[in-house]
């Protein structure tokens, strides 16, 4: 028994199909038989197959176009809905940024020393240094530890601006100038810096003893939170 086209699907039902065909073959043979229009009838034989393909399935192009929108909209949601709904991927959390802004800052200014191309003395370049290797690993520690606020914002405002800025600042100066001006107070440029660089490391140790301190004194709170904890009297004995 031949499959009766579905009410909304917009087919032609099969009188009218055979009635579609029998125009649409007299129509090519009638073309092609003129001589004239020979090519139409050719067009016509070769695209039939695909033409009653489409007239079986949609129906005739003309016909009731706003029916035939619906039904490819309907089709379209049933695919939707057939297929597997889209797995959402979890966001990823953002890392903490694993170098702080006052460490990149103060890893610049040991780069500016140490590349100045000799226009800082080995002894302000030193100086650069032991002020770097004093300040990281205390910087650091602000990343995993908590911290005094003064002590942290001390910390970082040394490494970010002053180390940064005393550096800058000497070396936009030409390299003769720095080295032969003298100032109202009979010091060069390269004084004041070496000056400048030697206050930097008095403050950079004052600022590791307080952390140190502050780390000493932790250890003693937990100490004697032990010692009252599992400390026995002689009457438990």
């Amino acid at each position: 028994m031949p499959e009766q086209p579905r009410e909304d699907s917009g087919a032609l039902s099969p009188h009218a199909m055979k009635l579609f065909t029998a125009v649409w073959t007299a129509g090519w043979i009638v073309a092609f038989s003129t001589g004239t229009f020979w090519y139409i009838g050719l067009v016509m034989l070769l695209v039939q197959g695909a033409v009653f393909g489409y007239v079986k399935k949609e129906g005739l192009p003309w016909a009731d176009r706003e029916a035939r929108r619906a039904r490819r909209l309907e089709r379209h949601r049933l695919r939707a809905r057939r297929r597997p709904p889209a797995v959402e991927t979890p966001a990823v959390p953002a890392l903490p940024d694993p170098v702080s802004a006052a460490e990149r800052a103060l890893a610049g200014a040991v780069v500016r020393a140490e590349t100045a191309g000799g226009r800082m003395d080995a002894e302000s370049v030193g100086l650069v240094r032991e002020v770097d290797r004093l300040l990281r690993p205390l910087l650091a520690q602000l990343r995993t530890r908590e911290a005094d606020p003064q002590v942290r914002h001390d910390l970082e405002t040394l490494a970010g601006e002053h180390l940064p800025r005393t550096v800058d600042d000497y070396l936009v100066l030409p390299d003769d100038y720095a080295h032969e001006h003298r100032t109202s107070a009979g010091t060069t440029p390269a004084d004041e810096l070496r000056s400048q660089l030697l206050l930097l490391l008095a403050g950079c140790e004052q600022l590791r003893d307080a952390v140190l301190a502050r780390d000493v004194d932790r250890q003693q709170q937990q100490s004697r939170f032990l010692e009252a904890k599992f400390r026995r009297s002689d009457l438990d004995l």
